[in-house]
């Protein structure tokens, strides 16, 4: 889909009347004193003519808003933190307590931690902290001169084989919890993630979510574990091992949002100081990349069509916990925060509302950037479906209705418009970036 150039040369048209030869006549006065934009022809493209000053302001927004988004995935993590050290203490005591406090450390796993983390997301994609590697390229960057490790894969590695972390309903004593044999610590856990196989996640949020849920083994419910799977005595084998690998797991959560966090902090020598200091197309191809990245081949396509096709719940993003629906939700938020260059926080009151990619889209093209801004509105009233609403049909975003196991057999038709939205923003936004003179590889 093309959409024509909405700049053109302005000119000023005034109906002057003057007096001539006792009567009145009208004159035509072009004036090309407010000229400000080059002549384009309706159906080219043209490469961007840079206006600095908002790639700035675009660029420093993108920047702030990426550190809220992290402090508030930081003080989700912390939150879950601070849960599960209650939960443990309980059932470390047997205290008939841990059973109600178990259900209040899921809650806040698929919330106060999910929700924020799920829109960070949107950071990946350009070796940015989250998932940085060095280059070879001859260039040292300042993450390669401090020799940073990203920590993407650690976070929120996924699909994960249930049997290298715990038990399973075929085997009572798999995993590292049932491998006396090894000493739990956070330095073995890191170096047993993706051990000889990329499925052999030991880390991380999904990691957690299964120590919390078990394996998912109905499409009426999410995975089942019992609380007592913790309690001396009580089901399953090993449980201080269990208590002990779920409060390391939530120690290293903590340890990797912070160093992530700290990358993007005001005032400091990090990575934010380059990020800023870089040429600003160079910047906005990044995060274009990621936009699209997230939009298409990440959401729309590993995501949510692999499972869509295979009709599998195991392909899906949390499978233990049945809270994918919300992963597709805050990831495509995600998007949308960029875009539009907001955010709001979910564990404080917070929020940033500046300039946006949108804004550079609309001062090239307004009409592609209207098609963009109604294609996001679709994406999520067809998400919307899937969620509770109240009596008066307000939306309970967090508060699934309809699980997306579930929805893979009985909501098909629901799911194909939330890939197709997912598409067609994939292609916009790739058109986007070719309005503003942007190579996207």
């Amino acid at each position: 889909m093309l959409y024509g150039c909405g700049l053109y040369i302005c000119t000023l048209v005034l109906l002057v009347k003057q007096k001539y030869a006792g009567g009145y006549m009208r004159n035509l006065l072009l004036t090309s004193a407010v000229v400000a934009f080059s002549l384009q022809a309706h159906a080219v493209k043209a490469p961007y003519k840079n206006n600095e000053s908002l790639n700035r302001e675009v660029i420093s927004n993108y920047s702030d808003l990426a550190l809220l988004n992290y402090n508030d995935s930081l003080q989700g993590a912390r939150a879950l933190k601070s849960e599960i050290a209650k939960f443990v203490k309980l059932a470390k005591k047997g205290s008939k307590l841990a059973s109600k406090q178990y259900d209040i450390v899921k809650k806040t796993w698929s919330l106060e931690a999910r929700m924020p983390y799920g829109q960070s997301e949107i950071f990946r994609f350009y070796n940015g902290p989250i998932d940085f590697e060095p280059i070879d390229d001859g260039v040292t960057t300042y993450l390669e001169s401090i020799n940073f490790e990203g920590v993407e894969g650690l976070m929120n590695a996924w699909p994960l084989d249930e049997i290298y972390i715990d038990y399973v309903k075929e085997d009572s004593t798999a995993g590292l919890v049932n491998n006396r044999n090894i000493k739990l610590t956070k330095d073995v856990l890191v170096s047993m993630n993706e051990r000889e196989g990329e499925k052999n996640i030991s880390t991380g949020y999904h990691a957690i979510e299964f120590l919390l849920w078990g394996q998912d083994r109905s499409i009426d419910t999410a995975g089942q574990r019992p609380y007592t799977d913790y309690v001396d005595g009580g089901t399953a084998k090993n449980q201080d091992r269990r208590r002990e690998y779920l409060s390391l797991l939530i120690d290293l959560l903590d340890d990797h949002l912070s160093t992530v966090t700290n990358q993007w902090q005001v005032g400091e020598k990090n990575y934010r100081t380059e990020f800023l200091k870089r040429d600003s197309n160079s910047v906005l191809t990044d995060i274009f990349t990621s936009m699209i990245s997230m939009a298409g081949d990440e959401l729309k396509s590993e995501r949510i069509e692999n499972a869509f096709l295979l009709e599998d719940q195991e392909e899906e993003h949390s499978c233990f916990s049945d809270q994918t629906i919300n992963d597709i939700y805050t990831n495509a938020l995600g998007v949308k925060n960029i875009y539009f260059g907001d955010y709001v926080a979910h564990n404080s009151s917070k929020s940033i509302n500046g300039k946006g990619i949108n804004d550079l889209v609309a001062f090239v093209n307004p009409e592609l950037d209207q098609a963009i801004t109604k294609k996001f509105d679709s994406l999520f009233n067809n998400i919307n479906f899937f969620y509770k609403k109240s009596r008066n049909g307000q939306v309970q975003i967090g508060s699934i209705e309809t699980p997306f196991d579930r929805a893979l057999t009985t909501n098909k038709v629901e799911i194909q418009n939330i890939i197709d939205d997912l598409g067609s923003i994939d292609e916009l936004l790739r058109e986007a970036a070719s309005e503003l003179g942007l190579e996207i590889e």
